[in-house]
């Protein structure tokens, strides 16, 4: 609601702005008005840029605007966090009154396939009893989404949370066909994390980055040192040369029960998106289809 409002207001300014445009640079002055303000709309919203330049002139002349922007934003932010306490009640009462027909069902289905000597029925049942495991596993992690976190963060440096990850991807014995590189920067300020969440962040990008590349190809895992406004921060980094995601693909990886594949559930970049923003920090990806990935976590101080 709130978002929606700014966007009108954003829109009716930019409406204004094309009929000046118009009246001052053009000699057609008789261009239909839905036409300028579905024109107005559309670049509204599919412009970020514009949106903050829209803001700051409205603020110019206008200074307690501000306030309400920020007023607006803050509205919709606590809905967005009304949503996710309710999601936390929920979540148990729906996984339990899920989990328990399931179990029933697996039980019956493991009883009936000791019984059954046809080897296609008991095939059938086989694929039962697979499903319901795997339906199991969604519920599992659909409540580890939905549960809220408990995060022990303290002051430290990155590096040895980046060289555990690089060991622990080692030991798994899954580098056959894939390289690793470190490009690590020296003299990495320190940030404040809960270093088991972050690593939980890393650790499923890179296992998402070798997926990618069945065929073998390059990891690299790099971290270096940025600044805003003399505050400073790591970036984190995991780049690979893998599939590559589709450009419809990007906008929508971080959401909840979003997946491309056949068989995933769609919630681990929503849980390290979410680790990543309650830490303050952003997680961004850049892609091209048959090129490979770049993931950017950035964490500042």
């Amino acid at each position: 609601m709130a978002k929606t409002l700014v966007i009108t207001i954003q829109t009716i300014l930019a409406t204004g702005c094309f009929y000046l445009v118009i009246e001052l640079f053009t000699k057609d002055s008789d261009i239909p008005f839905t036409h300028i303000l579905v024109s107005a709309f559309v670049i509204v919203i599919s412009v970020t840029p514009l949106k903050v330049i829209m803001k700051k002139i409205f603020s110019y002349f206008y200074p307690g605007s501000q306030d309400v922007f920020t007023s607006l934003y803050a509205f919709d932010e606590r809905l967005e966090r009304e949503k996710s306490m309710m999601l936390e009640e929920m979540a148990p009462v729906l996984a339990h009154e899920i989990k328990n027909p399931l179990g029933s069902i697996k039980g019956a289905a493991q009883y009936l396939a000791t019984e059954i000597e046809n080897e296609e029925n008991r095939q059938i049942l086989n694929v039962i009893i697979e499903e319901t495991d795997r339906l199991n596993g969604v519920m599992s992690q659909f409540l580890n989404y939905a549960k809220p976190f408990r995060y022990e963060k303290k002051v430290q440096k990155i590096e040895p949370i980046l060289d555990k990850v690089f060991s622990l991807v080692k030991a798994r014995q899954i580098m056959d066909k894939v390289t690793i590189e470190k490009d690590i920067q020296e003299n990495l300020p320190t940030v404040k994390m809960d270093s088991e969440k972050i690593m939980q962040v890393i650790l499923n990008i890179v296992f998402n980055a070798i997926e990618a590349m069945p065929d073998g190809g390059k990891l690299t895992l790099g971290a270096r040192k940025v600044e805003k406004e003399n505050n400073e921060g790591i970036e984190i980094i995991v780049r690979d040369t893998g599939k590559g995601i589709a450009k419809e693909d990007i906008k929508n990886i971080f959401k909840p029960f979003y997946t491309s594949k056949e068989r995933g559930v769609g919630l681990g970049l929503a849980i390290c998106n979410r680790i990543v923003r309650n830490h303050g920090g952003t997680i961004t990806v850049k892609s091209n289809l048959g090129r490979g990935s770049t993931f950017k976590i950035r964490l500042e101080n």
